[in-house]
């Protein structure tokens, strides 16, 4: 499991309390709530596999438990970073019927995935839609992909696979009117710019927030060798 990942406080079987982190913009809230321990623990990379796989068996329909967040089993193991997990969710017969399912702030396991530079687990979800990856334009209520959520983060590796997974789409702006290469250069993320650019999956010409291109966001930040 990735020391980045949220961590799960041993508790009592009987009544597990569960933690979903979720970001909203650059900051992120908790919510809790009860839920089945069994599952919950089976997610989040508490057991081992051939428990993992017999507690998901017990459950016909994965897609209606859900946390305070409406994340399911996929949302959470795609959070923790446990890969095996994730791929083990994605067998049983409605699992895949959660690639593209959102929680209350609209993200898929993907996004959640991306946010956390959980590499091998974004590369699980891709490879069980290898046909549809169009999925991984979806955006959250916020107008993010998975892609912003990578970058605003700054995970390189994730950033350089979502955007070779997909080299038909353009990514455009969010609510906030920023492209990933604008948050990029904002960032003074010069090895994201150069992914990006050297892909041309989003417009260097854009305007942002106020007007301001990918470039004027650089110098603003004080990191004008990012396009020279």
């Amino acid at each position: 499991m990735d020391s980045n990942s949220s961590q799960v406080a041993p508790v009592d079987d009987s009544q597990i309390q569960i933690s979903i982190q979720s970001a909203t913009q650059d900051d992120s809230q908790t919510e809790t709530r009860h839920m089945n321990p069994q599952l919950y623990k089976a997610a989040a990379g508490c057991k081992t596999n051939d428990e993992v796989s017999d507690i998901l068996k017990r459950f016909h329909d994965l897609g209606d438990k859900l946390t305070p967040m409406e994340n399911t089993v996929l949302h959470i193991a795609a959070q923790f970073g446990e890969q095996e997990r994730v791929q083990l969710i994605l067998e049983q017969p409605s699992g895949s019927s959660l690639l593209q399912r959102i929680n209350k702030l609209g993200e898929t396991p993907v996004h959640l995935a991306a946010r956390e530079g959980h590499l091998n687990v974004v590369q699980a979800l891709i490879d069980a839609e290898t046909e549809r990856v169009e999925f991984l334009r979806m955006k959250n209520h916020e107008g993010d992909t998975a892609l912003h959520e990578a970058v605003r983060y700054h995970h390189p590796k994730v950033v350089r696979l979502l955007i070779e997974k997909d080299t038909e789409f353009t990514y455009g702006p969010n609510d906030k009117g920023n492209t990933p290469l604008y948050m990029a250069a904002e960032r003074g993320f010069d090895d994201l710019v150069n992914i990006i650019l050297d892909n041309r999956r989003s417009s260097p010409d854009h305007r942002g927030l106020m007007g301001r291109t990918a470039l004027h966001a650089a110098v603003i930040s004080k990191h004008p060798g990012t396009y020279l």
